[in-house]
């Protein structure tokens, strides 16, 4: 975790108010409780919530950086989970079902590919929201572009997050310049 973290230094202010707004939220999550004044503008434009549907997840909001990362996730397009066997469905798809199902807030640094079709490296956190007794019925999503370290292959691993909070807590603490 210590290297990951260094990694997001650049990104950990907006990691952590990304985390620490939602955590506030009283049990259950409620998405209608959410102000988007609570995030602030430095982290708005690398936000998405998403609605669970059947089999998939469709993106009811997209900020402006991940936008631009990938012009096909726009409001209104899902994820992309429900026509792809199991096998093809997106490193992004599985973690917004591992978060649905665990109704738990996960993490990883891995390859996203934005509209280039080039994989570029980037941290995501999915965190779950409305959940009504065992169904999580909301999703909200950071996505931000994380250097690779010097000297890295062209292969881009898949690096889970252990634990959100812990994560946290790392990047949250003092660092030396």
């Amino acid at each position: 975790m210590a290297h990951e973290s260094t990694q997001l230094l650049v990104n950990r202010d907006s990691i952590s108010r990304l985390y620490n707004v939602w955590s506030t939220l009283p049990d259950g999550k409620p998405r209608n409780l959410l102000d988007p004044l609570q995030f602030g503008p430095r982290l708005l434009p690398h936000l998405a919530l998403l609605k669970a549907i059947p089999d998939d997840y469709r993106y009811e909001l997209v900020g402006e950086r991940i936008g631009e990362l990938s012009r096909s996730l726009k409001p209104g397009s899902t994820a992309g989970g429900q026509h792809k066997p199991a096998a093809c469905r997106s490193n992004m798809f599985r973690l917004m079902r591992s978060v649905a199902e665990s109704r738990k807030p996960a993490a990883q640094t891995a390859a996203f590919e934005g509209n280039s079709g080039i994989p570029r490296r980037c941290f995501s956190m999915v965190l779950p929201l409305s959940m009504d007794g065992m169904a999580v019925n909301d999703l909200l999503l950071g996505l931000w572009p994380v250097p690779s370290p010097a000297g890295s292959s062209l292969s881009i691993l898949i690096e889970p997050v252990l634990s959100v909070s812990e994560l946290v807590e790392e990047l949250d603490l003092p660092h030396s310049a």
